[in-house]
């Protein structure tokens, strides 16, 4: 009960429910240190290190990732300009043949239906 129950209802019942208050004792500072368990210096030394070197793996692993998908998109774009070179390289050949071969424009002349005498 509180104290202004106390003063309202002050009989046998009601401070014989009451718990004396006991007042809690402390250790002396010096037995609470010992008491207290330390953690010893090299176990911190060794959960940073081992943070860092998950964080640290995990920034290399995902740069080693993308160089990889940028090496394979590499190589692929490398093949893709080596086959547009080849078939430039073949369609200049074919232009300069239809502007100089005579045979190759009589043959192409006659593909589309054109008459090439009646133009001489």
């Amino acid at each position: 009960m509180t104290k202004a129950a106390n003063i309202y209802w002050d009989n046998a019942d009601t401070s014989a429910r009451r718990r004396p208050a006991t007042r809690s004792r402390r250790r002396p500072a010096a037995k609470a240190v010992e008491a207290r368990r330390t953690t010893p210096w090299w176990l911190s030394v060794v959960i940073f290190t081992a943070i860092f070197g998950m964080l640290l793996v995990s920034i290399n692993y995902r740069a080693f990732t993308e160089m990889r998908s940028e090496a394979t998109q590499n190589t692929q774009l490398q093949y893709r300009v080596q086959s547009l070179m080849d078939e430039n390289l073949q369609l200049q050949e074919e232009i300069h043949s239809l502007k100089t071969d005579p045979q190759r424009i009589e043959r192409e002349a006659r593909r589309i239906g054109v008459s090439l005498e009646a133009g001489r």
